[in-house]
Protein backbone atom coordinates (compact mmCIF):
# COMPACT_ATOMS: atom_id res chain seq x y z
CA UNK A 1 0.00 0.00 0.00
CA UNK A 2 3.18 2.59 0.80
CA UNK A 3 4.41 1.73 -2.30
CA UNK A 4 1.18 2.52 -4.43
CA UNK A 5 1.34 5.90 -2.30
CA UNK A 6 4.59 6.44 -3.21
CA UNK A 7 4.43 6.04 -6.77
CA UNK A 8 1.33 8.46 -6.68
CA UNK A 9 3.76 10.78 -5.34
CA UNK A 10 6.36 10.43 -7.30
CA UNK A 11 4.28 10.50 -10.21
CA UNK A 12 3.17 14.67 -9.62
CA UNK A 13 -0.06 16.53 -10.13
CA UNK A 14 0.43 16.82 -13.89
CA UNK A 15 0.61 13.11 -14.61
CA UNK A 16 -1.37 12.27 -11.88
CA UNK A 17 -4.68 14.67 -13.31
CA UNK A 18 -3.90 13.40 -17.13
CA UNK A 19 -3.75 9.49 -15.83
CA UNK A 20 -7.16 10.11 -13.80
CA UNK A 21 -8.95 11.87 -16.94
CA UNK A 22 -8.24 9.21 -19.49
CA UNK A 23 -9.37 6.60 -16.91
CA UNK A 24 -12.69 8.74 -16.69
CA UNK A 25 -13.26 9.21 -20.21
CA UNK A 26 -12.48 5.22 -20.58
CA UNK A 27 -14.93 4.41 -18.04
CA UNK A 28 -17.50 6.18 -19.37
CA UNK A 29 -16.92 4.85 -23.35
CA UNK A 30 -17.22 1.57 -21.41
CA UNK A 31 -20.26 2.46 -19.23
CA UNK A 32 -22.03 3.75 -22.82
CA UNK A 33 -21.27 0.64 -24.44
CA UNK A 34 -22.45 -2.07 -21.96
CA UNK A 35 -25.26 0.64 -21.20
CA UNK A 36 -26.29 0.19 -25.34
CA UNK A 37 -25.76 -3.43 -25.52
CA UNK A 38 -27.47 -4.00 -22.53
CA UNK A 39 -30.76 -1.99 -23.85
CA UNK A 40 -33.92 -3.42 -25.53
CA UNK A 41 -32.81 -3.89 -30.06
CA UNK A 42 -34.94 -1.14 -31.91
CA UNK A 43 -36.87 -2.35 -34.95
CA UNK A 44 -38.03 -0.21 -37.73
CA UNK A 45 -41.53 1.36 -37.47
CA UNK A 46 -41.74 3.04 -40.43
CA UNK A 47 -39.70 3.36 -43.78
CA UNK A 48 -39.78 5.69 -46.83
CA UNK A 49 -41.69 8.51 -44.84
CA UNK A 50 -41.98 11.94 -45.95
CA UNK A 51 -40.45 14.81 -44.10
CA UNK A 52 -43.56 15.99 -43.32
CA UNK A 53 -45.25 12.69 -41.99
CA UNK A 54 -42.38 12.18 -40.22
CA UNK A 55 -42.43 14.98 -38.16
CA UNK A 56 -46.29 14.25 -37.06
CA UNK A 57 -45.31 10.77 -36.44
CA UNK A 58 -42.39 11.84 -34.11
CA UNK A 59 -44.64 14.32 -32.50
CA UNK A 60 -47.23 12.04 -31.96
CA UNK A 61 -44.16 9.22 -30.52
CA UNK A 62 -43.44 11.97 -28.25
CA UNK A 63 -46.96 12.75 -26.48
CA UNK A 64 -47.20 8.77 -25.74
CA UNK A 65 -44.04 8.41 -24.10
CA UNK A 66 -42.47 6.24 -26.88
CA UNK A 67 -38.45 6.03 -27.38
CA UNK A 68 -37.91 6.89 -31.10
CA UNK A 69 -34.76 7.29 -33.26
CA UNK A 70 -34.47 8.75 -36.65
CA UNK A 71 -32.08 6.72 -38.84
CA UNK A 72 -30.72 7.47 -42.39
CA UNK A 73 -32.05 10.68 -44.09
CA UNK A 74 -35.11 10.94 -40.94
CA UNK A 75 -37.13 8.78 -43.61
CA UNK A 76 -36.45 5.34 -41.28
CA UNK A 77 -38.15 5.69 -37.48
CA UNK A 78 -36.92 3.48 -34.96
CA UNK A 79 -38.54 2.05 -31.22
CA UNK A 80 -37.86 -0.20 -29.08
CA UNK A 81 -38.97 -3.91 -30.58
CA UNK A 82 -41.27 -5.11 -27.81
CA UNK A 83 -43.49 -1.12 -28.48
CA UNK A 84 -43.62 -1.46 -32.49
CA UNK A 85 -46.97 -3.21 -32.36
CA UNK A 86 -48.27 -0.59 -30.06
CA UNK A 87 -46.75 2.37 -32.07
CA UNK A 88 -48.56 1.11 -35.66
CA UNK A 89 -51.73 0.62 -33.61
CA UNK A 90 -51.79 4.29 -32.17
CA UNK A 91 -50.47 5.70 -35.10
CA UNK A 92 -52.83 3.87 -37.64
CA UNK A 93 -55.39 5.10 -35.83
CA UNK A 94 -54.87 8.53 -36.48
CA UNK A 95 -54.22 7.52 -39.78
CA UNK A 96 -50.09 7.88 -39.86
CA UNK A 97 -48.40 7.51 -42.02
CA UNK A 98 -50.47 7.88 -44.86
CA UNK A 99 -47.65 7.85 -47.63
CA UNK A 100 -48.74 11.41 -49.20
CA UNK A 101 -51.52 10.57 -50.41
CA UNK A 102 -55.09 12.03 -50.15
CA UNK A 103 -58.29 9.57 -50.36
CA UNK A 104 -62.29 10.70 -50.06
CA UNK A 105 -61.44 12.34 -46.62
CA UNK A 106 -60.63 15.39 -48.43
CA UNK A 107 -64.01 15.43 -48.57
CA UNK A 108 -64.23 16.05 -44.60
CA UNK A 109 -63.56 19.56 -44.81
CA UNK A 110 -66.17 21.96 -43.77
CA UNK A 111 -65.42 24.21 -46.39
CA UNK A 112 -66.39 21.90 -49.23
CA UNK A 113 -70.16 23.35 -49.79
CA UNK A 114 -68.57 26.87 -50.69
CA UNK A 115 -66.48 25.70 -53.58
CA UNK A 116 -66.57 25.88 -56.93
CA UNK A 117 -67.62 23.08 -59.82
CA UNK A 118 -63.88 23.16 -61.14
CA UNK A 119 -62.42 22.89 -57.24
CA UNK A 120 -64.98 20.05 -56.44
CA UNK A 121 -63.79 18.30 -59.79
CA UNK A 122 -60.16 18.25 -58.95
CA UNK A 123 -61.03 17.33 -55.06
CA UNK A 124 -62.86 14.58 -56.59
CA UNK A 125 -59.90 13.17 -59.12
CA UNK A 126 -57.04 13.52 -55.91
CA UNK A 127 -59.46 11.82 -53.85
CA UNK A 128 -59.39 9.28 -56.70
CA UNK A 129 -56.14 8.71 -57.12
CA UNK A 130 -55.05 8.80 -53.74
CA UNK A 131 -57.56 6.00 -52.76
CA UNK A 132 -56.17 3.92 -55.85
CA UNK A 133 -52.61 4.52 -54.49
CA UNK A 134 -53.17 3.48 -51.33
CA UNK A 135 -54.93 0.25 -52.51
CA UNK A 136 -52.15 -0.38 -54.93
CA UNK A 137 -49.33 0.34 -52.08
CA UNK A 138 -51.15 -2.10 -49.73
CA UNK A 139 -50.22 -5.47 -52.54
CA UNK A 140 -47.59 -7.64 -51.43
CA UNK A 141 -44.16 -6.49 -53.42
CA UNK A 142 -44.81 -3.01 -53.57
CA UNK A 143 -43.68 -0.57 -51.50
CA UNK A 144 -45.25 2.61 -52.31
CA UNK A 145 -47.28 3.86 -55.60
CA UNK A 146 -49.11 7.24 -57.35
CA UNK A 147 -51.16 7.31 -59.51
CA UNK A 148 -52.03 9.73 -62.45
CA UNK A 149 -55.61 10.13 -63.95
CA UNK A 150 -56.93 11.89 -67.21
CA UNK A 151 -60.80 11.75 -67.10
CA UNK A 152 -61.40 14.13 -70.32
CA UNK A 153 -64.58 16.49 -69.86
CA UNK A 154 -67.14 15.60 -72.50
CA UNK A 155 -67.42 18.90 -75.36
CA UNK A 156 -70.64 20.16 -76.19
CA UNK A 157 -71.98 19.52 -79.78
CA UNK A 158 -68.74 17.10 -80.32
CA UNK A 159 -69.55 13.67 -81.92
CA UNK A 160 -65.85 12.30 -80.97
CA UNK A 161 -65.30 11.89 -77.11
CA UNK A 162 -61.72 11.72 -75.66
CA UNK A 163 -60.68 8.49 -73.89
CA UNK A 164 -59.46 8.25 -70.33
CA UNK A 165 -55.70 6.99 -69.45
CA UNK A 166 -54.03 6.30 -66.59
CA UNK A 167 -50.20 6.29 -65.23
CA UNK A 168 -48.70 4.29 -62.55
CA UNK A 169 -45.36 4.34 -61.12
CA UNK A 170 -44.22 2.11 -58.73
CA UNK A 171 -41.39 1.26 -56.09
CA UNK A 172 -41.38 -2.08 -55.71
CA UNK A 173 -39.93 -3.92 -52.35
CA UNK A 174 -38.31 -6.43 -55.13
CA UNK A 175 -36.54 -7.18 -58.19
CA UNK A 176 -40.41 -6.95 -60.63
CA UNK A 177 -43.86 -8.47 -60.75
CA UNK A 178 -44.46 -11.28 -62.87
CA UNK A 179 -47.22 -10.93 -65.96
CA UNK A 180 -50.40 -11.78 -63.22
CA UNK A 181 -49.65 -8.98 -60.88
CA UNK A 182 -49.26 -6.35 -63.73
CA UNK A 183 -52.61 -7.54 -65.08
CA UNK A 184 -54.13 -7.18 -61.87
CA UNK A 185 -53.21 -3.82 -61.16
CA UNK A 186 -54.34 -2.63 -64.63
CA UNK A 187 -57.58 -4.54 -64.15
CA UNK A 188 -57.85 -2.67 -60.68
CA UNK A 189 -57.04 0.60 -62.02
CA UNK A 190 -59.45 -0.06 -65.19
CA UNK A 191 -62.22 -1.35 -63.13
CA UNK A 192 -62.50 1.63 -60.66
CA UNK A 193 -62.07 4.77 -63.29
CA UNK A 194 -65.19 5.28 -65.15
CA UNK A 195 -64.90 4.67 -69.03
CA UNK A 196 -61.36 3.78 -68.77
CA UNK A 197 -59.85 0.66 -70.37
CA UNK A 198 -57.10 -1.71 -69.40
CA UNK A 199 -55.32 -0.91 -72.75
CA UNK A 200 -54.59 2.48 -71.55
CA UNK A 201 -53.31 1.96 -68.30
CA UNK A 202 -49.56 2.79 -67.94
CA UNK A 203 -47.32 0.92 -65.56
CA UNK A 204 -43.65 1.55 -64.76
CA UNK A 205 -41.17 1.45 -62.17
CA UNK A 206 -38.86 3.67 -59.83
CA UNK A 207 -35.97 2.58 -62.32
CA UNK A 208 -38.21 4.09 -65.15
CA UNK A 209 -38.47 -0.12 -66.98
CA UNK A 210 -41.66 -0.16 -68.73
CA UNK A 211 -43.94 -3.00 -66.62
CA UNK A 212 -47.33 -1.70 -69.24
CA UNK A 213 -47.97 0.18 -72.38
CA UNK A 214 -51.13 1.56 -73.63
CA UNK A 215 -52.24 -0.23 -76.39
CA UNK A 216 -54.19 -0.29 -79.35
CA UNK A 217 -57.53 -2.29 -79.81
CA UNK A 218 -55.15 -4.64 -82.51
CA UNK A 219 -52.18 -4.59 -79.36
CA UNK A 220 -54.75 -5.77 -76.91
CA UNK A 221 -56.10 -8.07 -79.23
CA UNK A 222 -52.15 -9.38 -79.96
CA UNK A 223 -51.65 -9.82 -76.08
CA UNK A 224 -54.96 -11.72 -75.36
CA UNK A 225 -53.64 -14.18 -78.09
CA UNK A 226 -50.56 -14.56 -76.92
CA UNK A 227 -51.52 -14.87 -73.06
CA UNK A 228 -54.59 -17.94 -74.76
CA UNK A 229 -51.54 -19.61 -76.13
CA UNK A 230 -49.43 -19.47 -73.21
CA UNK A 231 -52.13 -20.42 -70.85
CA UNK A 232 -53.30 -23.49 -73.32
CA UNK A 233 -50.01 -24.77 -73.06
CA UNK A 234 -49.47 -24.41 -69.69
CA UNK A 235 -52.46 -26.41 -68.98
CA UNK A 236 -51.49 -29.14 -71.65
CA UNK A 237 -47.94 -29.28 -69.96
CA UNK A 238 -49.68 -29.34 -66.49
CA UNK A 239 -51.76 -32.00 -67.35
CA UNK A 240 -49.35 -34.30 -68.96
CA UNK A 241 -46.61 -33.80 -66.04
CA UNK A 242 -49.15 -34.73 -63.47
CA UNK A 243 -49.38 -38.15 -65.37
CA UNK A 244 -46.19 -39.01 -65.99
CA UNK A 245 -44.96 -38.00 -62.72
CA UNK A 246 -47.77 -40.25 -61.11
CA UNK A 247 -46.13 -43.23 -62.82
CA UNK A 248 -42.40 -42.45 -62.84
CA UNK A 249 -42.13 -40.28 -59.46
CA UNK A 250 -41.68 -37.18 -58.16
CA UNK A 251 -39.14 -35.25 -60.63
CA UNK A 252 -38.55 -37.96 -62.96
CA UNK A 253 -40.19 -36.16 -65.58
CA UNK A 254 -39.93 -33.13 -68.11
CA UNK A 255 -42.46 -31.74 -70.20
CA UNK A 256 -42.41 -29.21 -72.96
CA UNK A 257 -45.57 -28.34 -74.67
CA UNK A 258 -45.50 -26.55 -77.90
CA UNK A 259 -49.14 -25.55 -79.35
CA UNK A 260 -50.04 -24.21 -82.81
CA UNK A 261 -53.45 -22.08 -82.95
CA UNK A 262 -55.86 -20.71 -85.30
CA UNK A 263 -57.19 -17.48 -83.50
CA UNK A 264 -59.34 -16.70 -87.05
CA UNK A 265 -62.88 -16.00 -86.08
CA UNK A 266 -65.04 -17.63 -88.91
CA UNK A 267 -68.27 -16.91 -89.44
CA UNK A 268 -70.32 -19.93 -92.29
CA UNK A 269 -73.90 -19.86 -93.52
CA UNK A 270 -75.64 -22.89 -95.40
CA UNK A 271 -78.74 -23.35 -97.02
CA UNK A 272 -80.40 -26.62 -98.27
CA UNK A 273 -83.37 -26.62 -100.00
CA UNK A 274 -85.34 -30.70 -99.74
CA UNK A 275 -87.43 -31.50 -103.11
CA UNK A 276 -88.59 -34.69 -101.42
CA UNK A 277 -90.18 -32.58 -98.53
CA UNK A 278 -92.63 -30.54 -100.29
CA UNK A 279 -95.55 -29.05 -98.60
CA UNK A 280 -98.58 -27.78 -100.41
CA UNK A 281 -98.82 -24.54 -99.13
CA UNK A 282 -102.09 -22.88 -101.35
CA UNK A 283 -104.65 -24.20 -103.88
CA UNK A 284 -106.66 -21.87 -106.20
CA UNK A 285 -109.54 -23.39 -108.43
CA UNK A 286 -111.38 -21.70 -111.31
CA UNK A 287 -114.42 -22.69 -112.88
CA UNK A 288 -116.22 -20.53 -115.99
CA UNK A 289 -119.65 -21.61 -117.92
CA UNK A 290 -121.07 -19.70 -121.03
CA UNK A 291 -124.19 -20.07 -123.30
CA UNK A 292 -125.26 -18.18 -126.53
CA UNK A 293 -129.49 -18.54 -127.43
CA UNK A 294 -129.32 -18.08 -131.11
CA UNK A 295 -127.43 -20.73 -133.25
CA UNK A 296 -126.53 -18.92 -137.06
CA UNK A 297 -128.00 -20.81 -139.72
CA UNK A 298 -125.93 -21.14 -143.41
CA UNK A 299 -126.99 -19.62 -146.28
CA UNK A 300 -128.64 -22.30 -148.55
CA UNK A 301 -131.99 -22.57 -150.33
CA UNK A 302 -133.72 -24.78 -147.85
CA UNK A 303 -133.43 -22.10 -145.27
CA UNK A 304 -135.66 -20.31 -147.53
CA UNK A 305 -138.15 -22.97 -148.06
CA UNK A 306 -140.82 -23.26 -145.82
CA UNK A 307 -141.29 -25.84 -143.41
CA UNK A 308 -144.08 -27.75 -144.12
CA UNK A 309 -144.21 -28.99 -139.96
CA UNK A 310 -143.69 -25.71 -138.86
CA UNK A 311 -140.60 -26.52 -136.85
CA UNK A 312 -138.43 -23.26 -138.79
CA UNK A 313 -140.78 -21.27 -136.94
CA UNK A 314 -139.35 -21.97 -133.48
CA UNK A 315 -136.19 -20.94 -131.49
CA UNK A 316 -132.70 -21.81 -132.63
CA UNK A 317 -130.91 -23.78 -130.69
CA UNK A 318 -128.41 -23.00 -127.54
CA UNK A 319 -124.37 -23.16 -127.21
CA UNK A 320 -123.07 -23.75 -123.78
CA UNK A 321 -118.95 -23.74 -122.76
CA UNK A 322 -117.68 -25.00 -119.38
CA UNK A 323 -114.38 -24.38 -118.80
CA UNK A 324 -112.24 -25.43 -114.95
CA UNK A 325 -109.17 -24.46 -113.44
CA UNK A 326 -106.91 -25.45 -110.62
CA UNK A 327 -103.83 -24.17 -109.44
CA UNK A 328 -101.76 -25.52 -106.70
CA UNK A 329 -98.63 -23.79 -104.47
CA UNK A 330 -95.95 -26.06 -102.88
CA UNK A 331 -93.51 -25.46 -100.43
CA UNK A 332 -90.42 -26.78 -100.70
CA UNK A 333 -88.20 -27.19 -97.57
CA UNK A 334 -85.23 -25.53 -96.51
CA UNK A 335 -82.46 -25.68 -93.80
CA UNK A 336 -81.00 -22.57 -93.14
CA UNK A 337 -77.56 -23.31 -90.56
CA UNK A 338 -75.47 -20.71 -89.58
CA UNK A 339 -71.62 -21.52 -87.85
CA UNK A 340 -69.61 -19.07 -86.23
CA UNK A 341 -66.04 -20.45 -84.76
CA UNK A 342 -64.34 -18.62 -82.48
CA UNK A 343 -60.46 -18.39 -82.26
CA UNK A 344 -58.50 -20.61 -80.24
CA UNK A 345 -58.36 -23.84 -82.09
CA UNK A 346 -55.61 -25.91 -81.63
CA UNK A 347 -54.02 -26.45 -85.06
CA UNK A 348 -51.38 -28.19 -84.38
CA UNK A 349 -49.57 -29.88 -80.86
CA UNK A 350 -46.14 -31.10 -80.38
CA UNK A 351 -44.98 -32.54 -76.98
CA UNK A 352 -41.93 -33.31 -75.77
CA UNK A 353 -41.48 -35.66 -72.78
CA UNK A 354 -38.16 -36.95 -71.04
CA UNK A 355 -38.57 -39.79 -68.38
CA UNK A 356 -35.24 -40.46 -65.99
CA UNK A 357 -34.18 -44.30 -65.45
CA UNK A 358 -34.43 -45.80 -62.38
CA UNK A 359 -31.69 -45.37 -59.83
CA UNK A 360 -30.79 -47.88 -57.22
CA UNK A 361 -28.81 -46.76 -54.33
CA UNK A 362 -25.48 -48.58 -53.27
CA UNK A 363 -25.26 -50.65 -50.78
CA UNK A 364 -23.28 -49.91 -47.67
CA UNK A 365 -22.27 -46.66 -49.10
CA UNK A 366 -21.39 -47.63 -52.86
CA UNK A 367 -22.48 -45.66 -55.83
CA UNK A 368 -25.79 -46.17 -57.02
CA UNK A 369 -26.39 -47.56 -60.34
CA UNK A 370 -28.54 -46.63 -63.17
CA UNK A 371 -30.61 -48.73 -65.47
CA UNK A 372 -32.81 -47.54 -68.33
CA UNK A 373 -37.02 -48.15 -68.53
CA UNK A 374 -38.04 -50.97 -70.89
CA UNK A 375 -39.27 -50.64 -74.02
CA UNK A 376 -42.75 -51.96 -72.50
CA UNK A 377 -43.20 -49.26 -70.00
CA UNK A 378 -41.91 -46.28 -72.08
CA UNK A 379 -44.64 -47.56 -74.66
CA UNK A 380 -47.45 -47.73 -71.99
CA UNK A 381 -46.23 -43.74 -71.17
CA UNK A 382 -46.23 -42.89 -74.91
CA UNK A 383 -49.91 -43.96 -74.64
CA UNK A 384 -50.46 -42.09 -71.82
CA UNK A 385 -49.49 -38.90 -72.72
CA UNK A 386 -51.57 -38.92 -76.05
CA UNK A 387 -54.67 -39.66 -74.68
CA UNK A 388 -54.20 -36.67 -71.59
CA UNK A 389 -53.25 -34.44 -74.81
CA UNK A 390 -56.23 -35.71 -77.08
CA UNK A 391 -53.16 -36.57 -79.86
CA UNK A 392 -55.12 -36.54 -83.64
CA UNK A 393 -53.03 -37.70 -86.31
CA UNK A 394 -54.82 -36.14 -88.90
CA UNK A 395 -53.94 -32.24 -87.46
CA UNK A 396 -50.23 -33.38 -87.78
CA UNK A 397 -49.48 -33.70 -83.74
CA UNK A 398 -46.09 -34.80 -82.44
CA UNK A 399 -45.85 -36.41 -79.04
CA UNK A 400 -42.39 -37.87 -78.03
CA UNK A 401 -41.33 -39.73 -75.04
CA UNK A 402 -37.72 -40.07 -74.71
CA UNK A 403 -36.22 -42.04 -71.53
CA UNK A 404 -32.79 -40.78 -70.52
CA UNK A 405 -30.50 -40.05 -67.54
CA UNK A 406 -31.11 -36.71 -65.80
CA UNK A 407 -28.29 -34.31 -64.64
CA UNK A 408 -28.33 -34.48 -60.87
CA UNK A 409 -26.47 -32.24 -58.02
CA UNK A 410 -25.31 -34.58 -55.53
CA UNK A 411 -27.19 -35.37 -52.41
CA UNK A 412 -25.81 -33.84 -49.16
CA UNK A 413 -25.90 -34.52 -45.82
CA UNK A 414 -29.10 -34.31 -43.71
CA UNK A 415 -29.21 -31.28 -42.22
CA UNK A 416 -28.80 -31.41 -38.21
CA UNK A 417 -31.33 -30.44 -36.41
CA UNK A 418 -31.27 -26.68 -34.72
CA UNK A 419 -28.82 -26.02 -32.02
CA UNK A 420 -29.52 -24.17 -28.67
CA UNK A 421 -27.44 -21.32 -30.24
CA UNK A 422 -29.96 -21.13 -33.31
CA UNK A 423 -32.64 -19.54 -31.67
CA UNK A 424 -30.86 -16.77 -30.86
CA UNK A 425 -29.91 -13.60 -33.16
CA UNK A 426 -26.75 -14.92 -34.59
CA UNK A 427 -25.67 -11.20 -35.56
CA UNK A 428 -26.48 -9.67 -32.62
CA UNK A 429 -24.35 -12.29 -30.68
CA UNK A 430 -21.36 -11.40 -32.97
CA UNK A 431 -22.15 -7.81 -32.38
CA UNK A 432 -21.83 -8.01 -28.35
CA UNK A 433 -18.48 -10.35 -28.94
CA UNK A 434 -16.63 -8.20 -30.60
CA UNK A 435 -18.01 -4.72 -28.71
CA UNK A 436 -16.24 -6.87 -25.85
CA UNK A 437 -13.27 -7.66 -27.11
CA UNK A 438 -12.65 -4.33 -28.44
CA UNK A 439 -13.09 -2.99 -25.13
CA UNK A 440 -10.86 -5.74 -23.50
CA UNK A 441 -8.33 -4.98 -26.04
CA UNK A 442 -8.24 -1.13 -25.78
CA UNK A 443 -8.17 -1.50 -21.94
CA UNK A 444 -4.99 -3.70 -21.67
CA UNK A 445 -3.40 -2.63 -25.10
CA UNK A 446 -4.30 0.99 -24.71
CA UNK A 447 -5.26 2.41 -21.33
CA UNK A 448 -2.98 0.17 -19.23
CA UNK A 449 0.43 1.41 -21.03
CA UNK A 450 -0.50 4.81 -20.57
CA UNK A 451 -1.29 5.09 -17.38
CA UNK A 452 1.70 3.04 -16.68
CA UNK A 453 3.87 5.14 -18.54
CA UNK A 454 2.10 8.29 -17.44
CA UNK A 455 2.02 7.19 -13.12
CA UNK A 456 5.93 5.71 -13.14
CA UNK A 457 7.06 9.00 -15.14
CA UNK A 458 10.88 9.49 -15.12
CA UNK A 459 11.50 5.99 -13.05
CA UNK A 460 13.47 5.00 -16.07
CA UNK A 461 16.52 7.18 -14.81
CA UNK A 462 19.59 5.73 -13.27
CA UNK A 463 18.55 4.72 -9.89
CA UNK A 464 20.44 6.38 -6.83
CA UNK A 465 23.29 5.55 -5.23
CA UNK A 466 22.10 4.03 -1.76
CA UNK A 467 19.42 1.42 -4.08
CA UNK A 468 21.76 0.15 -6.68
CA UNK A 469 24.80 0.77 -9.31
CA UNK A 470 23.88 1.39 -12.58
CA UNK A 471 25.61 -0.20 -15.57
CA UNK A 472 28.19 1.48 -17.15
CA UNK A 473 29.94 0.40 -20.65
CA UNK A 474 33.10 -0.55 -20.95
CA UNK A 475 35.91 -0.15 -23.03
CA UNK A 476 35.22 -2.97 -25.91
CA UNK A 477 31.27 -2.30 -25.46
CA UNK A 478 30.33 -4.70 -22.45
CA UNK A 479 28.65 -3.44 -19.62
CA UNK A 480 31.03 -2.35 -16.17
CA UNK A 481 28.63 -2.60 -13.97
CA UNK A 482 29.65 -0.45 -10.35
CA UNK A 483 30.23 -2.75 -7.69
CA UNK A 484 27.43 -3.52 -5.31
CA UNK A 485 27.18 -2.20 -2.32
CA UNK A 486 28.27 -4.02 0.92
CA UNK A 487 26.05 -5.53 3.19
CA UNK A 488 24.25 -3.24 6.12
CA UNK A 489 27.46 -3.58 8.12
CA UNK A 490 29.91 -2.28 5.32
CA UNK A 491 27.57 0.10 3.85
CA UNK A 492 28.71 3.99 3.62
CA UNK A 493 26.55 5.45 6.26
CA UNK A 494 25.84 9.54 5.13
CA UNK A 495 24.79 10.80 8.12
CA UNK A 496 27.72 9.16 9.98
CA UNK A 497 30.26 9.14 6.80
CA UNK A 498 33.52 10.69 8.36
CA UNK A 499 35.22 7.79 10.43
CA UNK A 500 32.75 4.86 9.52
CA UNK A 501 33.51 4.52 5.53
CA UNK A 502 35.85 1.83 4.66
CA UNK A 503 39.22 2.43 2.88
CA UNK A 504 38.27 -0.46 0.53
CA UNK A 505 35.20 0.87 -0.50
CA UNK A 506 36.02 4.07 -0.97
CA UNK A 507 39.15 2.58 -3.13
CA UNK A 508 36.98 0.55 -5.32
CA UNK A 509 34.88 4.11 -5.89
CA UNK A 510 37.43 5.77 -6.73
CA UNK A 511 39.27 2.99 -9.11
CA UNK A 512 36.26 2.84 -11.08
CA UNK A 513 35.48 6.94 -11.58
CA UNK A 514 39.08 7.05 -12.75
CA UNK A 515 38.64 4.32 -14.85
CA UNK A 516 35.03 5.77 -16.58
CA UNK A 517 34.80 9.07 -15.54
CA UNK A 518 32.67 10.20 -18.46
CA UNK A 519 30.18 7.97 -16.92
CA UNK A 520 30.49 9.29 -13.69
CA UNK A 521 29.92 12.54 -14.57
CA UNK A 522 26.55 11.57 -16.10
CA UNK A 523 25.44 9.49 -13.50
CA UNK A 524 26.08 12.11 -11.15
CA UNK A 525 24.10 14.45 -12.81
CA UNK A 526 21.22 11.68 -12.96
CA UNK A 527 21.15 11.98 -9.10
CA UNK A 528 21.45 15.76 -9.09
CA UNK A 529 18.60 15.68 -11.31
CA UNK A 530 16.33 12.76 -9.45
CA UNK A 531 17.19 15.45 -5.82
CA UNK A 532 16.01 18.64 -7.44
Amino acid sequence: MNGFFDLILKAGPTRLIAALGITAVAAALIFTLVVRMGAEEKALLFSGVEMREAGEITQRLEAADIPYELRGDGSSIFVARSRVLEARMMLSAEGLPSQGSIGYEIFDEPDALGQTQFQQNINRLRALEGELARTIGSLDGIAAARVHLVLPERQLFSRETEQPSASIVLRLRRDELNASQVRAIRNLVASATPGLTTSRVTIVDETGRLLAAAQTEEGAVAEGIDSRQTAMEERVRRTVTDIVEGVVGQGNARVQVTAEMDFNRVSETSERFDPEGRVVRSTSTTEETSSSGDRPQAATAGANVPDPTGAGSGDGAQDTNESSQETVNYEISRTTRTEVSEGGRIRRLSVAVAVDGVTTPGADGAEPSYAPRSEEEMQRLLALVRSAVGFNAERGDVVEVVNTQFARMPVGEEPAEPGFLDNFDTMRIIELVAALMASLAFVFFVLRPLITGLMRGGQNAPASLPGAAPALPGPAGAAAALPPPEPEDDAIDIAQIQGRVRASSVKKVADVVEKHPDESVQIIRGWLNNAL
